[in-house]
């Protein structure tokens, strides 16, 4: 599989520059990595922005710096939630002989026929950890529901990932599961009509009667 290309520049790491790399579409970032000196970069916002959209954040990316290109991952996005803008990123660079840990994202295809009985989908886990050689990375992991009936859950343990990546997280861990619908009885509380005495219970029924 191809890896998309992302372009860097050096830059001076003080918050003024970031000030000015921001005006010029340019996103602040660092780049560090085992046996490499950690690096203060700038990437282009678009740029950046049409990778992670396309392939998402745990594609592999070769990133381009003073001439040279070498594959990265990212390990950290921040973000600004009020203007909808990226901050700071952070990339690490591989080795493509060594194995990386990454976030495998989980895609549901089809529609339960549990649903279409009343069932209610629950998709509790959205990603799975996995490590794997860089060349061997997933974009996904695609899971069929379509036969997922009321009652039926699937787990970590039911993913089939093949024998180059390999599942950290608990296999017993749910992923989806459909569940029974809801349903709200209420209790119908008898009431006396007016003028209606109610039943007298106990002692004071007790005397009532002897009277």
């Amino acid at each position: 599989m191809e890896h998309p290309v992302l372009t860097a520049a050096v830059r001076q790491a003080a918050k003024s520059e970031n000030k000015k790399l921001k005006r010029e579409g340019k996103v602040p970032a660092v780049v560090y990595g085992k046996g490499y000196e950690t690096t203060s970069i700038s990437v282009d916002d678009k740029e950046l922005s049409r990778i992670l959209k396309s392939r998402g954040e745990s594609s592999l990316i070769n990133l381009e710096l003073n001439g040279e290109a070498f594959p990265v991952l990212i390990k950290e996005v921040q973000r600004n939630a009020l203007k909808n803008s990226m901050e700071h990123v952070d990339f690490f660079k591989v080795s493509m002989d060594e194995e990386v840990e990454y976030n495998l994202p989980i895609v549901l295809r089809g529609d339960a026929k549990g649903i279409k009985e009343g069932g209610v989908l629950q998709h509790q886990k959205r990603e799975v950890t996995v490590k794997s050689l860089p060349n061997d990375m997933l974009d996904n992991i695609e899971i069929d529901i379509s036969d997922m009936d009321i009652g039926d859950t699937l787990t970590v343990a039911d993913l089939k990932i093949g024998n180059k990546n390999t599942v950290l997280d608990d296999p017993d861990e749910v992923i989806v599961s459909v569940l029974a619908p809801k349903l709200e009885e209420e209790e119908e509380v008898e009431t006396p009509e007016e003028g209606e005495e109610p039943e007298l219970v106990g002692e004071d029924k007790e005397e009532q009667e002897e009277e």
